[in-house]
């Protein structure tokens, strides 16, 4: 690559940075403790029963599970003996969480950043909460409500141009 063509590419992605808009801010409370990283993405599944990972694994370094928003437990029991517990916000989003040791019951009432549980091992090799998301029936992921969109990368067509 050229001085000019290397210029022009710095130039071309200062301009880019300029222009994007800034990830949005979190409206959720990050429910673990520790790193804020997800172990494991959401993956969609390509039809309603097909495989997919319909949730987040996010890393948790201590046992303690905040409400990531508020909203009522709408459920908290086991589910094939794993510990799982249900938020319903008052938009009517459920906000599941596994596998836990519930401290609230159903029909509890939470504020975002409430202790409402402790993390089990079991779902990950290392300690980690699953957090799945449901919206209109449908899940999907919960990087927005957490503040850690991922941008979308583009790619060099290269030989894909060509068919």
């Amino acid at each position: 690559m050229t001085h000019t063509a290397g210029m022009i590419t710095g130039a071309f992605l200062l301009v880019l940075l300029v222009l994007l808009p800034p990830v949005p801010d979190a409206i959720w409370e990050w429910p673990t403790e520790g790193d804020q990283r997800v172990l494991r993405d959401f993956r969609a599944p390509s039809t309603p029963w097909g495989p997919g990972h319909r949730g987040l694994d996010l890393a948790a370094s201590g046992a303690d599970i905040v409400a990531p928003a508020t909203g009522v437990v709408s459920f908290s029991g086991l589910v094939a003996t794993r510990g799982v517990l249900t938020l319903r916000t008052p938009e009517g989003i459920l906000i599941s969480m596994e596998p836990v040791e519930s401290l609230v019951k159903l029909g509890d009432r939470v504020k975002a950043g409430d202790l409402i549980a402790t993390v089990q091992p079991g779902h990950c090799p290392q300690l980690c909460l699953h957090l799945g998301l449901r919206e209109g029936g449908e899940y999907r992921s919960a990087r927005r409500e957490l503040g850690i969109l991922q941008r979308s990368v583009l790619l060099p067509l290269g030989n894909y141009a060509r068919g």
